[in-house]
C-alpha cells in the first residue's frame, strides 16, 4: 500500500511540475506579446492572461509543495 501511495506522489510530484514548467514558458511568451500589443485593448487583454498564469503557478507551486512533504 506505502508503494503504491508513493508511486502516485511521485506521479502527481512530475505532473505537478510539469505544468509549473509549461506555465512559465506561457508566461515569458505572453509577455513578449504584452511588449509587442499596439493597442490598449491587446494589452489589457494580455495583462489579464497573465494575471490568470501567474495565479495559476502560484496554485501549481502549492500543490507541489505539499506533494514534497
Amino acid at each position: 500500500m506505502s508503494e503504491k501511495n508513493n508511486n502516485e506522489r511521485l506521479i502527481e510530484f512530475h505532473q505537478t511540475s510539469g505544468a509549473i514548467d509549461i506555465l512559465d514558458i506561457l508566461r515569458e511568451e505572453m509577455g513578449q506579446w504584452l511588449e509587442e500589443a499596439q493597442d490598449e485593448s491587446k494589452h489589457e487583454a494580455l495583462e489579464n492572461v497573465l494575471a490568470h498564469i501567474a495565479t495559476l503557478e502560484s496554485e501549481y507551486k502549492i500543490r507541489l509543495q505539499k506533494v514534497q512533504e
